[in-house]
């Protein structure tokens, strides 16, 4: 067996000095009685002028709310899911985000104060933000692109066809010259064919960018792509509304639009549902939409993040989406029962 050894006090006050986590401790008050060097660094103040300093201090309102609701859970020795988010102003008046835990201070059996354990993640936080900027561009630049296809398609090429149809119609019906058996024959599967080629056109385009959705909103939208699924597919989409119908922020229309988009096609191609059900939950100040279908299911990788390397790309552009929209993406889905996909976002 291994030589035992004991750490004594002076052991663990080095320690805890020398951390490269953020620690502190205050009292019931919120009174500062003891943090480290890494307290110091985060915070831009010496020992000797935060000692009697207060944690209110250093939190905006939001944040003292959240710390308070944190005491709270704690007074009442609630779950308290840990690491959390909390924001600290620094000396400078320096916005720093730090992820954190915190446990009570008993002595003698009683709460006396809190301890936290920290670490900046400010630099991260701002790496998220430009990397969910970035991934915003793109997507407003590849929107305006398939809005653009869309449109030319619709007012360029869709006119030349139509144009061409009604030329063959009037050959078709003209009664002079009389025209022979065979070459009415070629031109009526001719004309067929241009009238087909004009539906696919106008069905692509419709795809790349629904003009209802820009003119009639978000519902509308969702009931033509359902009144699609059904007609093209065979597959029943019942579209349900619960709330008060009003008009949603355009760029929130369209990220919804389309991972009801991405889903109801994944039902199609992947799952081979029979129906699936779109649902808007519309609240004050949130907005929750659910797509569920009765296909085939799959499994579901361990971790969120791992969609994409999974090679599920249409989740994971829904999961960025989701994100766009300052909301969540949860994925429920079991082979043989369906697949279950809930947004829920702010307005």
């Amino acid at each position: 067996m291994g030589a035992r050894f004991r750490l004594t006090e002076r052991d663990y006050r080095y320690l805890f000095e020398n951390a490269s986590d953020v620690m502190w401790v205050h009292d019931l008050k919120g009174n500062f009685l003891d943090g480290n060097k890494a307290f110091g660094k985060l915070s831009g103040y010496t020992l000797e002028e935060w000692a009697g300093m207060n944690v209110v201090q250093f939190l905006s309102d939001d944040a003292l709310a959240l710390a308070r609701e944190v005491r709270r859970q704690l007074f009442n020795g609630e779950e308290l899911e840990q690491p959390y988010e909390q924001q600290f102003i620094t000396k400078g008046r320096v916005i720093r985000f730090v992820k954190m835990s915190t446990s009570p201070l008993v002595i003698n059996g009683e709460i006396k104060g809190f301890q936290h354990v920290a670490r900046d993640v400010t630099e991260e936080k701002q790496l998220q933000e430009n990397m969910r900027y970035y991934v915003q561009q793109v997507t407003r630049a590849h929107e305006d692109e398939r809005k653009r296809v869309a449109r030319e398609l619709h007012d360029d090429v869709s006119p030349s066809l139509l144009l061409l149809i009604q030329r063959l119609d009037a050959i078709t019906s003209s009664t002079r010259p009389k025209l022979s058996k065979s070459l009415m024959s070629t031109l009526e599967g001719l004309r067929r064919q241009v009238r087909e080629a004009l539906e696919g056109l106008q069905r692509c385009a419709q795809n790349l960018r629904p003009r209802i959705l820009d003119d009639l909103g978000l519902v509308a939208a969702l009931e033509w792509m359902a009144d699609d699924m059904a007609r093209n597919h065979g597959i029943d989409v019942p579209v349900e509304v619960i709330g008060i119908e009003r008009t949603l922020p355009a760029e929130t229309q369209l990220l919804l639009f389309r991972i009801a988009q991405e889903a109801l096609n994944n039902a199609r191609k992947y799952a081979e549902a029979s129906t699936a059900v779109v649902k808007l939950e519309l609240e004050d100040n949130n907005i929750t939409m659910t797509v569920s279908d009765n296909g085939k299911g799959f499994e579901l990788p361990e971790r969120a993040g791992d969609l994409a390397s999974t090679g599920k790309l249409g989740l994971a552009g829904m999961q960025d989406r989701a994100r766009l929209l300052g909301g969540t993406l949860e994925i429920e889905s079991t082979r043989g029962k369906g697949t279950i996909i809930i947004v829920k976002a702010p307005l």
